[in-house]
């Protein structure tokens, strides 16, 4: 009789433990995505800004301006900065 307390006790503790760590891994989980899906909003933008600038075709704008690189790296900077000022302003990060 008293085995059998000492067993069910030990199952409830054992049930206990791993609901705190199936509860901590999800937590871990959790964080883990989060600071993926931030990441993923600064930096799809800026992708798709410079994948429509790297095709190979005629009549990109400034291709012929020694200055185009650095004004295009300024604007990416920019608008990553803001991008990350929004998600500060707005309590993501």
């Amino acid at each position: 009789m008293i085995e059998n307390q000492l067993i069910d006790s030990a199952k409830d503790r054992a049930a206990i433990t791993l609901e705190e760590l199936d509860h901590q891994l999800s937590e871990q989980t959790n964080r883990a995505m989060y600071v993926l899906a931030i990441v993923a909003a600064i930096f799809l933008p800026l992708s798709l800004l410079t994948g429509l600038l790297g095709i190979n075709v005629g009549g990109i704008p400034g291709a012929n301006n020694p200055w185009a690189f650095i004004i295009v790296t300024i604007l990416l900077l920019a608008i990553a900065a803001v991008l990350v000022w929004l998600f500060k302003h707005i309590r993501w990060l």
